[in-house]
């Protein structure tokens, strides 16, 4: 920014040495100078335009790179907080939302803090300095253009304020109709089983009309705003005309004069116009800003504060102790767990079990510190040191959720996000304990590509190869939803005798329906 800053003062410089240059060459070069003169002063004006052209380039150049600098990193920085921010809250955004505003906002702020704070100073450098110049050929015509400033700053901070709110709720239809579209491509099986693509075009198309008349709304202020800026400015210049033809009639100024004049009225006006044609990028850019902070300003989670001196080492076999647990999510009318306590003992196999809405998940959520209880304590524990689960306790677990969890690249891509580090050799090993052995007779193997969603394989395949994922953890504790509901009888069967065999000393904890996964646990827990 500081480069484009002197890039753009030079080159205002060299407009303004340009203007004295050229009262020179018609005042006094084409009277008294030879012909050798006037082509040397040809030479040199023509060198001053290729460097003010150079300049200009490198003024845009420098904004470039500039522009994406700045908005890697605040994209970089703000989806590195969406991590830490605390879920299942009254905060939470919708997620095209949030892709909305990583996107279009960003580039937004990083566009205009990188263009308007070296315009503005540049504009006001070449606004006193064309000031300066024309002051010292026409004093009276110089304050006269200075004065109009001040009343076009108030009309345009009047402008800007209406500009302001009109974007944001331009902004928020944009995020709206995201979502949309988004959720619609999400959900495309089940609604076009629906036969619901019809209605859902018809919401798109009333959500989009709506969108065009608030950009049309808002063109037409800008335009009339800008059309009655505009007039005045024409009326100014062609008052300087007619102000330069009277004195130039009278003989106080020079041909010379008035074409310098002339010039410099433009070198001034330009500058004013240019800080008000600013001003409506930089009320979007702070309705952008708005929505960007509202990103970084979501609660964070709160960490569990350890008992003892140090964390428990990740490799010891651990149990987790539930102590009148309590809670309700914030948007939840009732209480989802009241008073619950239990102990799942180190190495234990245990079953849960229950209606839908008794707390199945919202138990695995507890323990992993995505939530944090209202009232009550959960521990993890082994013999006689425990650690308050928290943020921190997360490395202590194995986590697989339930249904298809891929994201689009490979299958390799896949489960490094589980362990980046992954050897080969690990993940052959996931693979084949989840029952996921197919993968080795794909074309590419686990370098296979993998669609949104899992798309290319089956339900069944998209799960094994998320179990398989899950299993790269390296915690002493597993928990597992409903990880064999895709799977048939058989196949369950063969998954649940390779994870015991495989992992017989770790502590499982199984979300399931089914009776035949309970037959395998050392116990069943029933919520109700």
């Amino acid at each position: 920014m500081v480069g484009r800053i002197v890039a753009g003062t030079t080159r205002v410089a060299l407009g303004l040495l340009m203007v004295w240059l050229c009262k020179y060459l018609i005042d006094v070069t084409i009277h008294t100078g030879t012909t050798k003169d006037i082509i040397l002063m040809a030479a040199v004006l023509v060198g001053i335009a290729v460097s003010s052209i150079m300049c200009r380039m490198l003024y845009y150049y420098l904004g470039v790179q500039a522009g994406i600098k700045q908005s890697t990193r605040i994209r970089l920085e703000i989806f590195s907080s969406l991590f830490q921010r605390r879920l299942f809250t009254r905060q939470n955004i919708h997620s095209a939302d949030i892709a909305s505003r990583l996107e279009k906002d960003i580039d937004m702020v990083s566009g205009i803090s990188n263009e308007a704070l070296p315009d503005l100073i540049v504009t006001l450098l070449q606004l006193c300095g064309a000031f300066l110049l024309m002051r010292s050929m026409d004093t009276r015509l110089a304050w006269l253009l200075l004065l109009m400033t001040p009343l076009l700053v108030v009309v345009g901070k009047l402008i800007g304020r209406k500009l302001r709110q009109m974007t944001r709720d331009i902004r928020q239809q944009e995020s709206e109709i995201q979502m949309l579209v988004q959720e619609t491509m999400e959900l495309a099986p089940v609604l076009r089983a629906m036969e619901s693509g019809g209605w859902m075009t018809g919401n798109l198309d009333d959500m989009q009309q709506g969108l065009r008349n608030k950009v049309r709304h808002r063109a037409r202020y800008t335009v009339v705003s800008r059309l009655l800026i505009a007039i005045t400015f024409s009326l100014g210049y062609i008052c300087a005309f007619i102000w330069g033809a009277f004195q130039l009639r009278q003989g106080i100024i020079t041909f010379g004069v008035m074409t310098s004049l002339l010039q410099l009225v433009n070198q001034i006006q330009q500058p004013i116009l240019s800080m008000l044609g600013m001003l409506p990028q930089i009320m979007q850019a702070t309705a952008s800003i708005d929505r960007l902070e509202e990103l970084r300003n979501l609660s964070p989670e709160a960490s569990g504060s350890s008992v003892t001196a140090a964390s428990m080492p990740a490799n010891k076999t651990m149990g987790v102790l539930l102590q009148d647990i309590t809670f309700r999510y914030a948007r939840g009318d009732s209480k989802v767990m009241e008073h619950f306590s239990h102990d799942f003992r180190p190495g234990s196999k245990t079953a849960l079990m229950g209606p839908t809405g008794t707390g199945k998940t919202t138990l695995l959520r507890l323990m992993l510190a995505l939530i944090n209880p209202d009232e009550g304590k959960l521990w993890i524990y082994q013999g006689n040191e425990r650690e308050a689960v928290g943020e921190a306790t997360r490395p202590h677990f194995v986590y697989v959720p339930q249904g298809n969890t891929l994201m689009s690249g490979t299958i390799r891509y896949n489960l490094q996000l589980a362990r980046p580090s992954a050897t080969e050799e690990e993940m052959h090993h996931v693979l084949h304990t989840a029952m996921a052995d197919f993968v080795f007779d794909l074309p590419k193997g686990i370098d296979s590509d993998c669609g949104e969603r899992g798309l290319g394989f089956s339900e069944g395949q998209a799960q094994r190869i998320a179990i398989a994922r899950g299993l790269l953890r390296p915690g002493s504790i597993m928990l597992l939803d409903e990880i064999s509901a895709s799977l048939d009888a058989e196949t369950e069967h063969e998954l649940y005798r390779r994870l015991f065999a495989a992992y017989p000393e770790k502590t499982m904890i199984f979300i399931t329906h089914r009776q035949a996964v309970c037959d395998l646990c050392d116990e069943v827990l029933s919520l109700v």
